[in-house]
Order: C-alpha cells, then structure tokens, then sequence
C-alpha cells in the first residue's frame, strides 16, 4: 500500500511537532526553540532542539535529526506509514488514505511514499490485538464466564477498571479465539506471528495460547495494544502467561501501564515502579496515577529510557514486592537508573505486603502515608547492609561500605554524591571524610573497595560522640550526669566506646584529663578490645616491649585533638551552653540505643517468618513498632529543643 506524497506532505506542514515530541520527552521553551535531554542517547545537559517554526528536530549531541515522521520512527521503531498515521492521530488530522501500489511510469521515478513491508504486517497485527482485545471484553461480560467475573469482584476489582484497563477474559477452549480471529479474515501465518495463536507441533494449524485466562492488554506508549497477559483464576502454573516476542512486542520494552499513566507522572514528577499487574490495577483504582509495572521482567535499559522521557527530573520510588526475588530485582534496578540520572527512593511495605495486598488491607491512605516515607537509596542500602554485616567490628563496617560505595559512585551529580556520602557515613556512624575520600580514590583508580584496616582508623567518633567527649574534658563535673546516662550497655554501641570508657576510667581514679593518662587508658581498652576482651581486664601497658603499631599512633593522635579542642567554660553562659550540648548529644546516643534495638528486633521478625512462628513474628513485629515510636519520639524531643 503506498501513500500520496502530496497528502503526507500537506499532514507534514500541518502536525504540530512540539506536540508530537513533548509526549515522549518534557520539553522546555528556550527563545524560538524547545529543548530536552536527548531520547536517543543518554545526557545530562540538554542538547535536542525542536524548532516549530521549521518543523524540525536536532540533537547537537549525538547529531540525529529530521522531521515529525522521522522522530516517531525512530521513537517507535516503525515504518514510514504506521508514523504518518501515530502523527495524524496525535495531532487530531484526518488519515491520508492508502491505495495499492501501481508500477512507476516508465522512465520516471513514482511520486510516492510507500509502507515497507514490515510497517504492514505491523498494521495486520496490531489490527489483530484490537480484535482480540474486543473478543476478550465480550467474553468477560457473556453469562457462562460468570466464574471470571467472581475472581475480580473477590479481587475488589470495580466496573470502572475493568473498562479502563481493558481486562478481559480468554474462555478455557483451544480454538475461541482463533476461530473468531479467522471469521474476521485472518491468516493462519498472521495469526502465529501476533503470538496470540501456538503453531501446533505437528506443523498443521494452531490453537489459543491464552486459556481460561483473566486477560490484562499490554499498550505501547500510544496506547495501541500490542500484547496480552493472562491470569489463572486458581492455583494452575504458569500463575501468569504472558505474549511472546513478536513483530509488536518485545519484551523488557514497555512498561505496564505507560499510557495510563505518562500524564500523571509528569504532573507529580515521579514515578512509581512496581512488578505486576495486580499491583498497578489497585493503586490505579485507588487514584494513585503515576504507577507503571515492569510485566514481571527484571527492569531494562529500554525501560528506564521510556520512563525517563516523561519527567524533567527523573525521580523513581521502587516499590517491588518484599520476597528475596522482589528484593533482588529491586537491587538489580539500582544501577540501570542511576545511570540514567535518576533520583531512587525505595519503598519496604510493612509485613513484607505486595501493594495489591497493602492497598487492600489498609487502605490507600496508609499506602501514601508509607510512600512519603520511602527511604533514600543510600539510606535503604545502608540499613540494610547493617542487618547484614556486623557494624561493631571494622571488617563489618568495611564490608557495609563496600556495598553501598558502587552505587554512590555513579551519582553523575557531584552535589548528589556528597549528600549520599553524607548520609551513608550518618548511617553508618562514620566520618564523611572517609567516603569522600574513597570516592575521590575510586574516580582515579576505578575501585569501589574501601580497606579494613582504613576504616578501623578512621571509624573512631561521630560528631555527637565527639561533641560529648568535648563537653566532658572542658568540665569534668558534667562527667556525673552524663555517665549516668551513659550505662555499660550503651556504651558497647558506640564507636568512640574505647574513649568514653578511657575518660569514665579517669575520672573515677580521680585522676585529671591530662594527655599522659588518657593515652594510658585509651591504649589499654583498644588493645584489649583488640584482643577480644571487651573489658579490659589485662593491663596491656605492662608489656614494655610492645611495639606500637598504626592504630595505636592513630588513637595517640585522637586523644591530643581532644584534649587541644577543651577549653573549659568561661562564665555560666558558657557552662550553659555546654550543658546543652551535653543533653542534645546524650539524646543522639540514645537514639543509637534504640535504632539497635529495632536492628536486632528486625532479624528477629525476620527468623520468626521463616520459621513460620505466625505469633511469635507478630509479637517481634509489635515490639519493633514500639521500638520505631520510641526513636520518632527521640527525635521529636531534640526537634524540639531550642
């Protein structure tokens, strides 16, 4: 079929091309031109031009260029006619008809823009998928498929997502489909390739591939379905059956729910990634728009690239389901978007609940309440390598650092590097200096390790311990109140514990905070802590012949920093002042305690659930939740403090 140059032309001269591109990338006006990030590479500062006035489109970066239809061509990988007619549909102008292909005049070339043969099978199929889609519809509403229609209302699916989705039902016989496909005029080989029909083995005819089957249609980006999945109603395997790749779809190159959602994910600015279609249907339902699904494939680079077109700052919250394959899946997903500059928060629902079974339980204003509080990358990789690793032992530290580093170093965005190191080194009550540093290290040698022995160095006081001690040395008499506040237990969690119970030790001997018996006290309770005995019951000054090594010249170093920074207070304003910030530190400490607690309560919530102990898991889960009140009102009181 070819089409009339002089009708494609005169549809050229009328498509708006700026709304054409803007439903693929946000653009921004600059003087006579728009301009965005480029959709056919990857950047950051934008260099893709769309000028109106010339009806033209330019990426000075990776130097692609040309017209509305060769924009949508290359956007959605179509032919010249299956482009015309996208164009003519977004833009509201009537369709230039086709006529069959007649042989150019002799001697002279055709004036003529044809469909290659690719772009008309695409038509033939997509048509196909339509009236499957139609076919599947009717089925779901017939009397006899009653059964369908019970699975979704126990499923608490209304009538208004049902129409907006499209779901339908694919009735539980071999041939339904095919034979209404092949009553409308279909070819058996048309058929097989869709994917909707299975070529049986024998090699003579085919039979439905979808059956008894809740069937969800799969949509381009333009709405045009190209694809099916289809859901057992009981317990059959596969659970979930999805299109094979076919001329129309490929998988890992749509995204569930896309065009649903494109218009809302631009006005909120986010977007929110979850795996399966039930999961997209109910926070849909439930007036939650930006959400798109990843149709049960680990998230693509295809993916991430359709998804970025839609937001000016890309933003993602990651809401996989809580199971180790949703959580590995959540792992793998980091890196595809950091790379494509996102800004990545995760989602962990209570209980381990999918949103479908969230959404449900608690309602939709649990689930916004719970998004608001979805944690930072940074911040979810590092509370979740300190469940993982021991964090009261440097190799512990050293390893929890090791796994997060990789992702912050790919942070394009220096600010945004060095607000994830600080968060990291927060999380991981470390000095910042120190993941700057391995950050710095890794740019040049394209490492992302940070050694144990550094962080055994390094890791010695967050700056609440530091202010504490501080106060302390300036005015030993605050040593009563804070000591008291300071149980042994408490201690124990601290990564500065060896100087606390250097100075506690001093000052009980009564004994001044002077260098010779600080050193003394601090060399003793880091080598015997060094050596596994966490009291520090063997004087290991009585070895004269100890050789000093770098962590002893390291604490040396602390000790004299501390010392040269106590001033004691001047008058009672500053002895005020002190005060204060003995108080606020003291509650920073206490903090510690707690998110310990809630650690450890965390892995116990977690052992009950494998072991299938429902009632002890709820008992543990109970007392986390106190447990997260107790910080929240920690951190309440020093909001409040002046």
């Amino acid at each position: 079929m070819l089409l009339d140059r002089q009708t494609v032309d005169d549809l050229r001269a009328q498509a708006d091309i700026v709304r054409v591109v803007s439903g693929y990338v946000t653009l921004r006006k600059r003087g006579a031109n728009y301009l965005a990030c480029c959709p056919f590479h990857s950047e950051k500062t934008p260099s893709f031009n769309v000028h109106p006035g010339k009806q033209v489109f330019k990426c000075f970066g990776c130097g692609i260029g040309g017209d509305v239809f060769t924009f949508v061509m290359r956007m959605e990988n179509v032919g010249f006619a299956e482009a015309v007619r996208i164009v003519a549909e977004v833009c509201g102008l009537p369709l230039p008809e086709a006529r069959p292909a007649a042989p150019p005049a002799h001697g002279k070339g055709a004036h003529q823009e044809g469909a290659l043969p690719e772009a008309e099978e695409r038509e033939r199929l997509l048509r196909l998928h339509e009236l499957a889609l139609r076919f599947f519809q009717s089925q779901l509403a017939a009397p006899e498929h009653y059964a369908a229609r019970e699975y979704l209302a126990r499923r608490e699916v209304a009538p208004s997502t049902i129409a907006a989705l499209g779901l339908g039902y694919a009735p539980d016989r071999w041939d339904a489909l095919l034979n209404f496909l092949r009553s409308h005029g279909a070819s058996l080989t048309d058929l097989e390739r869709s994917g909707l029909v299975t070529p049986r083995e024998s090699g003579s005819g085919g039979y439905d591939r979808f059956r008894g089957r809740i069937m969800f249609p799969i949509a381009d980006s333009q709405g045009r379905v190209v694809a099916f999945g289809g859901r057992t109603l009981g317990d059959g395997e596969p659970k979930y059956l999805n299109s094979p790749e076919t001329p129309l779809y490929v998988k890992g190159k749509h995204l569930f729910g896309l065009h649903l959602a494109k218009e809302a994910i631009r006005r909120s600015g986010f977007a929110i990634l979850v795996e399966g279609y039930m999961d997209f249907l109910r926070l849909y339902q439930e007036g939650v728009h930006n959400v798109v699904a990843t149709l049960g494939t680990a998230l693509t680079e295809a993916q991430v690239r359709q998804l970025r077109r839609y937001l000016e700052t890309p933003k993602v919250v990651i809401n996989f389901d809580s199971d180790r394959a949703g959580q590995a899946a959540t792992r793998r997903s980091f890196e595809l978007l950091l790379e494509q500059g996102f800004r990545v928060n995760v989602l962990h629902l209570p209980e381990g609940k999918d949103p479908d079974d969230f959404v449900r339980a608690q309602g939709v204003r649990a689930y916004r309440a719970c998004l608001r509080q979805s944690q930072p990358l940074v911040e979810y990789l590092a509370d979740a390598a300190g469940l993982e690793y021991d964090l009261t032992r440097p190799a512990g530290r050293a390893q929890a650092v090791n796994a997060v580093l990789p992702y912050i170093a790919k942070l394009n965005d220096p600010i945004e590097r060095a607000l994830a190191a600080e968060r990291l080194a927060d999380r991981l009550q470390l000095d910042v200096g120190l993941i700057r540093t391995a950050l710095e290290q890794s740019a040049r040698e394209r490492r992302t390790e940070l050694a144990v022995e550094t962080v055994e160095v390094a890791a010695k006081l967050t700056l609440a311990e530091r202010q504490v001690l501080q106060v302390l040395l300036s005015h030993p008499p605050l040593c009563e109140l804070a000591f008291a506040a300071l149980d042994d237990e408490l201690i124990s969690m601290l990564p500065g514990r060896v100087f606390f119970r250097a100075v506690r030790e001093v000052y009980l001997k009564g004994e001044p905070f002077a260098y010779a018996p600080l050193a003394a006290a601090v060399a003793r309770w880091q080598r015997a802590e060094t050596s596994g005995n966490a009291h520090g019951q063997f004087d290991f000054l009585a070895e004269a012949d100890h050789t000093p090594t770098p962590l002893d010249r390291e604490m040396e170093n602390y000790v004299a920093e501390l010392l040269l920074g106590a001033e004691p207070p001047a008058d009672d304003t500053a002895l005020a002042k002190y005060r204060s910030i003995l108080e606020d530190g003291l509650l920073v400490l206490q903090q510690r305690r707690l998110e310990h607690q809630s650690a450890a309560m965390h892995r116990n919530v977690q052992k009950a659930a494998e072991s299938d102990d429902e009632q002890l898991a709820l008992r543990y889960a109970h007392e986390r939740l106190q447990l997260k009140r107790a910080r929240l009102a920690a951190l309440h009181h020093r909001q409040k403090k002046p």
